[in-house]
Formats: structure tokens, C-alpha cells, sequence
């Protein structure tokens, strides 16, 4: 029997991953997301009244759950189960009456977040058995609060950071609606200054080039996001997102963050890239894949 000569050679050694890789406990999965419906709770507590009527926004706290609604924002984060199985074990029942509240909101597409240590297991099964299909996900990353080297990580020519003032919000705001092609800046602007925020931009000739926000909750976990444009899928270069990212680190330990929560949105199936060796140079590793669950877009079907 021949044998293929690539038999014989033996296996190229694999490449060590670009970023660590844990294996998280449920509990630290737990205080993970945690951070950020933490983050969201208080987003929505800030929402100007006149703002959220008229463009059919809300939370709702009940069960141990935290749901948004929003009939004019078409993005994953204002219309989806934010902890789903994630305190206690998810029953179909929850799932039933959640579908159902969305039906009757008018809103055709829920999202389900979804993560290895979300419960029960076979909680993709009912959603499946549901109509929703998994669609994409986020590498959800994170940090303890090691300090960072005293000299810069990343450096961008002729690009500064400054955080966002009451001055500046308007500026900050905008620049967010235009990238999204949202008319939030009511709403944005009411997060400036307030207890737990902040928020960073990077300029370039004096003009905004990106943006990223850092809520700390008061048990020192701190979420990242509200980004913009976000690397690798509304602008191909990673290296503002990397520069801002780390004022937010440095500044984040300065004012007591224990725990950094963040998202790679544009994840890569080797998980190299651009992004993974950012985080992975900012201290960040690599707790687990979230899967995103819901109906495929109606033309689709």
C-alpha cells in the first residue's frame, strides 16, 4: 500500500494563539455580562422621556430578566434579551411569553444572546425549534486591572485623545449619528457627565475620527462600547479603536474599574487579526464566543 508522501512529513507545529484564551467559570461568565446589562440599565435610566416616547424605546427589569424594546432602531442591542439563562437556568416558558411580548410590540426580529455557560445546555435547541437561527456573534473579551506599561502601546500621526465634555458633546454625539445614521444625540448627550460614563474621542486635524465609551457600575466592572466606527466592520483600519481603547484602559484603572468587559465585533474563525492582537497587547484574553439568536430577515425567507 502506497503512502502519500505528506503522511510521512511530520505536522507543522500549530501557531500559538495571538491572544490568551480562558476558560472562564460560570461565576466570572456571570459578572461578565453582568457588566454590561449594568451598563444598559443605566443607559436606559438616562434616556430623556420625550426622546424614548417618541421613538418607542424601553427596558424592562422583571424575572430576574432584562429586555429592550424599540420600534425605530433596527440594531441587535434594542430589541434583545440581554441575560438570558445566564443568573438562573432559562425555561421554555420564559422563552414562550418573551417571543410573545415581542409579537405583540410589532418587533419581527428579537435577538437571544447565547454563551457556553448560559442555561440549559439545550437552550439553542428551543430556540431553534423557535424559527431563530444563529446569526453571527462577538468574541466577548476582558482584563483584571493589571496596570498597563507606563509607555504608550499604540500611537496614530497626528491623532490625540480627550475625553468628552459637556463642551464637546454635541461634537461627540454627532459624530456617533452620522456614522450610524441614527438620530440618538438627545439621548447621547445625556450620558455626558454622568456618575459611571466615560466617553473619549480621538481627533485628527481637530476633527472626530473614533469613539468609544466606558461605563464602570458600582462594583467596578466596567463595560466598553458605544464605538465608532467600529473596526473591521464600518472602517477597515483597527488602529484609532486601538489608541482610544487604551486611554479608556489607563483611565478606566485610575478612577477603579476592577474589570474590563469588551467585544470583538468582527470576529475571525483562526482569531488573529488586527483586533485579537490589540486586545491581546492592551492585556485583554479571550473568556468565550457569544452567539446571536433570531429570525432570519423576512427576505431571506
Amino acid at each position: 500500500m502506497q503512502t502519500a508522501l505528506s503522511e510521512l512529513q511530520p505536522l507543522p507545529e500549530p501557531c500559538p494563539p495571538v491572544i490568551a484564551i480562558e476558560d472562564v467559570s460560570r461565576d466570572l461568565s456571570r459578572i461578565i455580562e453582568h457588566a454590561e446589562v449594568n451598563a444598559w440599565l443605566d443607559l436606559y435610566a438616562a434616556v430623556p422621556a420625550d426622546f424614548a416616547a417618541s421613538q418607542g424605546l424601553s427596558i424592562t427589569e422583571e424575572g430576574g430578566l432584562a429586555w429592550t424594546n424599540c420600534t425605530t432602531i433596527p440594531f441587535v442591542h434594542f430589541n434583545c434579551v440581554k441575560n438570558f439563562g445566564v443568573d438562573s437556568p432559562a425555561t421554555e416558558s420564559q422563552l414562550d411569553a418573551l417571543l410573545a411580548h415581542y409579537r405583540a410590540a410589532g418587533i419581527s426580529r428579537p435577538w437571544f444572546y447565547v454563551n457556553p455557560h448560559t442555561e440549559p445546555s439545550r437552550l439553542r435547541c428551543w430556540l431553534e425549534a423557535r424559527g431563530l437561527q444563529r446569526q453571527g456573534g462577538w468574541e466577548r473579551i476582558y482584563r483584571k486591572a493589571e496596570p498597563l506599561p507606563s509607555e504608550p502601546l499604540f500611537a496614530a500621526d497626528g491623532v490625540s485623545v480627550e475625553p468628552v465634555t459637556k463642551a464637546s458633546a454635541s461634537e461627540w454625539a454627532g459624530f456617533i449619528d452620522s456614522r450610524y445614521r441614527l438620530p440618538t444625540s438627545p439621548w447621547l448627550m445625556a450620558l455626558v457627565g454622568r456618575k459611571g460614563w466615560h466617553h473619549y474621542m480621538a481627533k485628527r486635524d481637530r476633527a472626530v475620527a473614533a469613539v468609544r465609551s466606558l461605563f464602570i457600575g458600582p462594583d467596578g466592572a466596567a463595560w466598553s462600547g458605544i464605538d465608532a466606527p467600529v473596526p473591521g466592520v464600518m472602517a477597515p483600519s483597527f488602529d484609532l479603536d486601538a489608541v482610544v481603547g487604551e486611554a479608556l484602559v489607563r483611565d478606566g484603572i485610575a478612577a477603579g474599574a476592577k474589570l474590563f468587559v469588551a467585544d470583538i465585533e468582527a470576529p475571525h474563525e483562526e482569531r488573529d487579526g488586527p483586533a485579537y492582537r490589540n486586545y491581546a497587547r492592551m492585556g485583554f484574553r479571550i473568556a468565550y464566543f457569544r452567539s446571536h439568536y433570531s429570525y432570519l430577515p423576512a427576505s431571506s425567507n
